[in-house]
């Protein structure tokens, strides 16, 4: 365990940072550690996360990739899969919940094909075979990423809208996303006034 002394460790942890200690975040934690033990000694690596179910949360509470700092990266492909890799070169290794080896593993089966567990008991029994499985549940494969997730993200020009007046990067123009009708709000309802009754 990388930033943990113990299994128990990581599990208070994502109960602080998550909310709960999930199947998909306990699976996402072993994952993790296939991974950093398959790309051996280094610190300068970014992840990809192939669904933003729990997978990400894992990645930022064991290694240095986060949102805040750009090195996490999620593509929603809607797998549960994991790639961490060096930005020199685009090495890295993908680690996937290999559906083959849950065989032997009924509960783990199920969460992956998406059935909730229906009880405490079922979830404590799902729980029981991730910690048993461990690592033997996944496969893991050399990868070479694409050039578009190896560059830099350059520090963006700003400028103000002229919609809004907030600040925006001005490659997208005059108007931010938002007031160009890319928002993912519903436009303000203009406020009805009452009239004082006679």
């Amino acid at each position: 365990m990388t930033a943990f002394f113990s299994y128990d460790d990581f599990l208070e942890k994502a109960r602080e940072f998550h909310g709960c200690a999930s199947p998909g975040l306990m699976l996402g934690c072993s994952m993790v550690e296939l991974a950093l033990h398959s790309m051996g000694r280094t610190q300068h690596y970014h992840a990809l996360c192939e669904t933003a179910r729990d997978l990400p949360d894992a990645v930022q509470l064991l290694t240095a990739c986060t949102a805040g700092n750009g090195r996490l990266h999620v593509f929603e492909l809607g797998r549960f899969a994991l790639t961490l890799y060096r930005v020199q070169g685009g090495r890295g290794v993908r680690v996937h919940l290999d559906a083959a080896k849950t065989a032997g593993w009924p509960h783990i089966r199920r969460w992956a094909l998406g059935e909730d567990c229906r009880d405490d008991k079922e979830l404590l029994r799902l729980e029981h075979e991730i910690r048993k499985a461990g690592i033997s549940l996944f496969s893991a494969s050399a990868v070479q990423m694409k050039d578009v997730f190896l560059e830099e993200a350059p520090r963006d020009v700003m400028t103000l809208c002229i919609g809004c007046g907030e600040a925006h990067p001005a490659w997208m123009g005059p108007l931010c996303r938002a007031c160009a009708g890319r928002s993912p709000y519903v436009p303000r309802l203009p406020a009805v006034r009452h009239e004082a009754e006679g």
